[in-house]
């Protein structure tokens, strides 16, 4: 809009409310993400993860590993507490 007036006092005014636009966007944009995001009312509750295996399988017990592995390192980094409330080692081959 700016490069196509011919007047330039209109000019001018396009560009100064360009600018004012421009600093309210930064002031604005951040205020409006927040808002779009809903607030789920469990977000501050507490939560248990049980990760369990089976008797006979043996192969599962590395797959168990990596699952808490993972939940470990995403609470880490969402930087959520975490607490190992009971833990139980797995011996191969046993009944």
């Amino acid at each position: 809009m700016v490069s196509e007036a011919d007047d330039p006092e209109m000019n001018t005014d396009a560009e100064e409310e360009e600018k004012q636009l421009a600093e309210r966007k930064v002031t604005v944009e951040p205020r409006t993400e927040i808002s779009a995001v809903a607030k789920d009312p469990n977000d501050e509750k507490n939560v248990i993860v049980e990760i369990r295996g089976q008797r006979a399988a043996t192969k599962r017990r590395s797959s168990r590993a990596n699952c808490f592995r993972m939940y470990s390192r995403y609470a880490e980094v969402a930087e959520v507490e975490s607490e190992i409330l009971e833990s139980s080692p797995s011996f191969a081959g046993w009944p």
